[in-house]
């Protein structure tokens, strides 16, 4: 478990004391808001602080967004006193205002029997609700002790309860780091409990952490003679100072904190950025000159004791913005973070999703009642959703300067373009509105996808990848073109699907040529789809060989990759020879995508072989779901052309075609 700051922790018992001394918890009402709401261009101005976490630099709205999603399950927190708070805001006031922030119900619990495992009260609550930190603070001690337990367990074994446990004491965590993050700087010690700092600043001295990290040569040799330390952190010839000592190595070795300050220009880009526990390490136990990031922390430092002063807290903030952002510059590592905080704040996906679900509403009115200008209100919402998706997927790559689909995520968006696009264009070339309908499906379904898988995994989307998927000519070739392969592959499932409800409704029963033009964009589609999943797999294999040093391993993913391709082989083959019509086209592609969902997927759930990047957790209900239903269409279409066979002795066409 991760260490609070002995400030964090001192504070947060003198919270909890008065409900343990009772040995029993009522939820704590919200103290009555002491300060200010945040200006807007203050929030901006955090937002577009740089950071460095898990492995990028990134601004410092992208943090707060995630670790929000985490803790609350949303990207928004509402206080008791019902003052909503967007993820920057409420970041700032863990920052600045702890006290208060740890009576935000921002805790998502999504069953309460996780409180009664952990003996917390609930009355007056929903089964699933939101809960603050102080109100799961009492149960502090059995929560780790429970999620520890229940974390040796296999996360595919756990069952619901014990997941959530699981997840609530890595949420704990995450938010005492970013509660703890500044209440360090009321931690230095004071003349009368250091002979150090008496005999520096004065008997009555409290010095300033950032003061005192600038007289650290002063104070080094109060860590005892080189010859006793042997940690080398002393100094020759000093005298020690025990409590000092003691001080600077449990501040220093305080593993919390958000790296918000770059190293010094000299380091390599994407070096370890710094915290102020690693500053004071690097200051005084190492004796680091570090002029430029102490200033810094000044500026940090002051901000938190002026935060009630908000012009002389402006006046510092932007202070410490010039200078992390000019450090970041220098270090060639702060050029793209204000294209991220723009690419948040534009929505693409969202505003696609809405786009495609209206697409969707218009296509299925101009079904029900042919009007001309709905088609044509149709085509601009798909095409406007996909102009979006497009630049929000463009954007990604810019930021990330990575292909498209470095993971799962991505490649739902790119898949989902894909798929769009090519419906456009069918429908560009046979004018039915078949297709153009199918792309508000499809567009919808996979922005919809998308959000949920987001909201699922609740962590960075555009993380710092294994080193094996580091980008290469193979590896961006490779995954572009066999993603292609996927978009069509399913988009000739969807297809499918029309062809076999079509049939099964009703639908145009006298219309022949309106099926043989379904039977016709499956059969190109899959063509499509073969070429780019057989160019794909070959590319892999490349790239294999030059990451593993073997071409082929039966690895899952490689397995699914190889069953598409010999899938659409053996349908296309099949329809080529006779073997199955236009229902068993249909057919087949349903089963295509189920293939392609299975390999694109499967791997995840497997969580084995070299091309599982990690568990996707949730997703197995869906994706079994998906396969029942699709189970389902498939023998629906089955019992039609069995049961609507054109007898050998007529010529096709003389009744309804066979399966």
């Amino acid at each position: 478990m991760k260490k609070l700051s002995f400030a964090l922790v001192a504070l947060l018992t003198a919270f909890s004391a008065p409900a343990e001394e009772n040995h029993e918890h009522k939820h704590t009402p919200a103290p009555p808001r002491t300060h200010a709401r945040w200006s807007p261009a203050m929030i901006d101005l955090f937002a577009r602080l740089p950071i460095q976490e898990g492995g990028r630099v990134k601004p410092l709205s992208t943090f707060a967004n995630f670790t929000l999603l985490a803790l609350n399950g949303r990207r928004g927190c509402t206080t008791s006193a019902g003052v909503r708070l967007e993820p920057t805001e409420w970041l700032m006031d863990c920052f600045f205002y702890t006290e208060e922030a740890i009576t935000y119900p921002c805790f998502l619990i999504q069953d309460a029997q996780v409180l009664d495992d952990l003996g917390l009260e609930h009355e007056g609550k929903l089964r699933r609700d939101r809960y603050s930190y102080a109100d799961l603070e009492p149960a502090r001690a059995k929560l780790f002790e429970l999620g520890q337990k229940y974390d040796h367990i296999d996360a595919k074994e756990r069952n619901p309860v014990q997941g959530q446990v699981v997840n609530l004491a890595h949420n704990v965590m995450l938010f005492e780091r970013v509660a703890g993050f500044l209440t360090v700087f009321e931690s230095t010690p004071t003349g009368a409990d250091s002979a150090a700092i008496a005999a520096v600043f004065g008997k009555d001295g409290r010095p300033a952490l950032a003061d005192l990290l600038k007289r650290a040569a002063e104070l080094r040799p109060f860590f005892g003679s080189a010859s006793d330390d042997p940690h080398g952190t002393a100094a020759a010839g000093g005298k020690a100072d025990p409590a000092f000592l003691a001080w600077a190595r449990e501040f220093a070795g305080n593993s919390g904190g958000i790296a918000l300050i770059p190293p010094a220009d000299s380091a390599p880009a994407l070096a370890s950025w710094l915290t102020p526990g690693s500053i004071a390490e690097e200051a005084l136990l190492h004796g680091t000159p570090m002029p430029d990031q102490i200033e810094a922390l000044a500026d940090l430092e002051a901000m938190y004791r002026l935060r009630d002063d908000r012009a002389a807290f402006a006046s510092r903030a932007e202070s410490f913005r010039k200078r992390v952002v000019a450090a970041a510059e220098r270090r060639g590592e702060y050029a793209k973070v204000p294209l991220e905080v723009a690419f948040y704040r534009a929505q693409f996906f969202y505003y696609a999703q809405i786009l495609f679900v209206l697409g969707f509403l218009l296509a299925a009115f101009s079904w029900i009642k042919p009007m001309r200008i709905l088609p044509r209100l149709t085509a601009g919402s798909v095409g406007v959703a996909t102009l979006l998706l497009i630049a929000g997927i463009t954007m990604r790559c810019i930021i990330r300067g990575r292909p498209p689909v470095s993971t799962l995520y991505e490649s739902i968006l790119f898949t989902t373009g894909v798929a769009v696009i090519s419906s456009m264009i069918a429908e560009y070339l046979n004018r039915q509105g078949i297709a153009m309908t199918l792309a508000t499906v499809l567009g919808a379904a996979g922005m919809f996808l998308a959000d949920r898988y987001e909201m699922q995994e609740k962590i960075d989307t555009m993380p710092s990848l294994v080193a094996v998927l580091d980008t290469n000519f193979w590896l961006a070739s490779h995954v572009t073109t066999v993603t292609i392969g996927y978009g069509a592959g399913l988009l000739a499932g969807a297809i499918g699907h029309v062809t076999i409800l079509g049939r099964l409704l009703g639908l145009k029963r006298r219309d022949e040529t309106f099926y043989r033009t379904l039977t016709s964009m499956t059969y190109g589609i899959l063509c499509f789809g073969l070429l780019f999943s057989v160019v794909g797999t070959v590319l892999g294999g490349i790239w294999a060989n030059e990451s593993w040093g073997r071409f082929w391993g039966w690895d899952p993913k490689e397995n699914g990759a190889l069953a598409i391709v010999l899938w659409e082989l053996i349908v296309l083959h099949a329809r080529f020879g006779g073997y199955i019509r236009d229902q068993g086209l249909a057919i087949s592609a349903v089963f295509g995508g189920v293939v392609v969902a299975a390999s694109w997927w499967g791997v995840n759930l497997l969580g084995v072989g070299l091309h599982s990047y990690g568990f996707t957790s949730g997703i197995l209900i869906a994706l079994l779901s998906f396969f029942a239903i699709e189970a389902l269409v498939i023998v629906a279409g089955l019992a039609w052309g069995f049961g609507n066979r054109v007898p050998p002795d007529k010529p096709e066409g003389a009744v309804t075609p066979v399966a």
